[in-house]
């Protein structure tokens, strides 16, 4: 799930550059890349690691702000129908999520990153993630591990192992495959799914996504996957508290490049 740490040293700085660049492509300082990319989806579900969290669509925006390796990202989830209503409120911001991260390439084909996330809800308490991925952008199917600890209210750790495969149909239009497995230890699948849930793996993910390069700064996408819960305890309690343990869905997209 992406997400910003709005307190850095710097924001205002940065901030003032993002707004400078709008308009006129990526910005270099220092031989640097300096960028702001936006995007809204509308989604079908709302899933996230196999759980389906909102089985009604939902609009989820995001900001990001990336300078010298580092990137500060803002991400949201927004109900568009009244399946969460609270108190006669409906279509309301249900997730922001805020993400401070660092990308570090010691070689060619190996990049590293690390960071933390910050998850906030409407209703519920909020809890932090520290992450890590280790990523092989030139082997073939870019293999990818990735590992989160929850230090707050989970206490617990989830990994997962991706893979991705890039198609360019013509010059601007490509297509992406990919998927990926999870795995969570006894802490993490006993908050999320409830006592009984051991360490085990956890879910799977499938994707295809059609992008399109409208111009230089603008592109629009369409997607559509198939995600599932693996274990048995999890799929089994995953089905009581989530409602199923599989969920097919789909979205479309559209994101600016500043």
């Amino acid at each position: 799930m992406m997400s910003v740490l709005s307190r850095w040293l710097g924001v205002r700085t940065a901030t003032a550059v993002a707004v400078a660049s709008m308009g006129a492509g990526p910005l270099l300082l220092g031989g640097e890349v300096v960028s702001t990319s936006a995007s809204v989806d509308w989604v079908t579900a709302y899933l996230w690691r196999g759980m389906r969290l909102t089985n009604n669509p939902v609009v989820q925006p995001s900001l990001t702000f990336s300078a010298y390796g580092f990137s500060l990202n803002a991400w949201g989830s927004v109900d568009v129908t009244d399946v969460n209503e609270d108190d006669g409120e409906g279509y309301h911001l249900q997730e922001i999520d805020y993400t401070g991260s660092y990308t570090y390439a010691p070689m060619e084909g190996l990049d590293l990153t690390g960071g933390f996330v910050w998850y906030t809800f409407s209703g519920l308490d909020s809890t932090g993630e520290l992450f890590g991925t280790v990523s092989l952008p030139c082997v073939p199917l870019s293999p990818s591990l990735s590992a989160y600890y929850d230090v707050d209210e989970a206490d617990g750790l989830y990994l997962n192992a991706g893979l991705k495969h890039d198609i360019e149909i013509t010059e601007k239009l490509g297509l992406t495959l990919s998927g990926g497995i999870g795995y969570g230890d006894d802490n993490y699948h006993e908050f999320y799914f409830g006592e009984g849930a051991h360490g085990s793996e956890s879910d799977g993910l499938l994707r295809a996504t059609l992008g399109y390069a409208v111009t230089d700064w603008l592109s629009v996408s369409v997607y559509g996957g198939y995600a599932v819960l693996l274990d048995g305890a999890v799929k089994r309690l995953g089905e009581a508290v989530y409602g199923d343990d599989d969920t097919v869905f789909g979205g479309v997209g559209v994101s600016f490049n500043f």
